[in-house]
């Protein structure tokens, strides 16, 4: 069972992800974007509203803190300038909405595979 955290995240969307995240009996959190880094040091998964420029900043503290820490960004603006500043800022993966349950889950098992070690 993997912790994921959700940030900043509106209602609808958080059902969404919620849902999947549950669904695969994974622990989970939400937290306003005003969390402080730190304060998602202990999260296995974040996914991150990126609607506007305030999570640039976390996101690059997370990354300098923690560089494996997956860091997904979610947001209403599938515009091509946004998902690649969320990427060059460090975030592991972009998801736009609106999207299908099937995607959420996609991006939540690929974005923990990567931070999982491998079986023997």
């Amino acid at each position: 069972m993997a912790k994921i955290m959700l940030v900043g995240l509106d209602q609808s969307v958080s059902i969404q992800i919620s849902r999947v995240v549950l669904r695969e009996r994974h622990q989970i959190e939400k937290h306003p974007m005003t969390v402080a880094f730190h304060e998602t040091a202990d999260a296995d998964l974040l996914f991150l509203c990126g609607d506007d420029r305030r999570y640039l900043p976390l996101l690059r503290a997370i990354r300098v803190a923690r560089p494996r820490q997956p860091v997904v960004v979610v947001t209403r603006l599938p515009e091509t300038n946004d998902w690649l500043d969320a990427l060059e800022a460090g975030a592991t993966d972009y998801c736009a909405a609106p999207f299908e349950l099937t995607q959420v889950k996609w991006v939540l098992d690929a974005a923990l595979k990567r931070t999982r070690p491998a079986a023997a």
